[in-house]
């Protein structure tokens, strides 16, 4: 039906061109059609939706009711467990029956736009509620010989409605607490190193002389930022480039947990620092500073 709507409409741009002289007329008319049929198949495609998703549901409804046929077979009047199975299955029914009801409605709003293919699409239409009224009259008459009132039956159904969106909101903050564990997980693996002499390291406000008038001692300020430093994920690094003249470090890190490797030819050229202990070496502070002369 669908596919016959599109193919009609997609033949008026021809029937205009052949009747009309003036190409930019032609042209205007072609353009025009050509817009009212792509909204005319975005208004098809919305519907052919909601149909499906009805269609959808009335099968459901018939696995549901074939379910329920069969835990009768196991004499829910003795048995209060397969009574409350049936019960619950019900509520659900109902709760998928008030769905297709309201997209019914929906359907019924959707079609007053379209003209030449409303009489079908009314005619579907009223095959479905003719379905539903049926299926809603079998479990009328379940509901009656099993003695569960509507009453229950709604009350269920609320309680479907409030899980499905209790679900929903435990699946949203659980993913908020996922997301902030990662940042925190990501957070904790954070460290940060800079390499430089002292006078690149002081202009950049990271250390500074203290002590005596003559022999005088580097130290770490007490206002780093962080953004003079290069980051790096204290798990995965576990050396660090240096290859400049006597480095040694500023910033306070266990001597057993780490070592400097020389150059073969030069004891004063440092090549790399390597964290032997990870743990232990990022115990005191998450910023590594390495001073060193050219």
């Amino acid at each position: 039906m669908k596919k016959l709507f599109a193919i009609g409409l997609a033949v008026l741009p021809f029937l205009f061109t052949s009747c009309a002289g003036d190409d930019s007329k032609n042209s205007g008319y072609t353009d025009s059609l050509q817009t009212v049929i792509s909204q005319k198949d975005a208004e098809i495609d919305a519907l052919f939706e909601v149909l499906s998703d009805i269609e959808n549901n009335l099968t459901e409804i018939s696995s549901r009711y074939s379910q329920i046929s069969a835990l009768r077979q196991q004499n829910p009047e003795k048995n209060a467990n397969v009574k409350g199975e049936i019960t619950d299955q019900l509520a659900v029914i109902e709760s998928i029956m008030t769905q297709n009801k309201e997209k019914i409605a929906k359907l019924n709003g959707q079609i007053s736009n379209l003209k030449s293919e409303n009489n079908k699409l009314q005619e579907f239409i009223e095959s479905l509620n003719s379905r539903m009224a049926e299926q809603e009259t079998q479990i009328n008459n379940l509901t009656q010989e099993l003695s569960i009132s509507k009453e229950t039956i709604h009350k269920l159904s609320a309680n479907v409605s409030e899980l499905k969106q209790s679900n929903q909101d435990k699946d949203k903050t659980i993913a908020q607490q996922n997301a902030e564990m990662e940042y925190l997980n990501d957070q904790s693996h954070r460290a940060y190193y800079v390499v430089g002499t002292y006078d690149e390291l002081k202009e950049k406000g990271i250390v500074n002389k203290e002590g005596g008038l003559i022999f005088k001692q580097q130290h770490a300020t007490s206002n780093v930022n962080a953004k003079n430093f290069n980051l790096i994920d204290r798990n995965k690094v576990t050396t660090i480039d240096i290859n400049l003249r006597k480095a040694r470090l500023i910033s306070s890190h266990p001597k057993d947990s780490y070592e400097i490797i020389y150059d073969d030819s030069d004891s004063k050229l440092a090549r790399q620092l390597v964290i032997k202990d990870v743990n232990k070496f990022w115990s005191n502070t998450d910023f590594l500073i390495i001073s060193t002369k050219r």
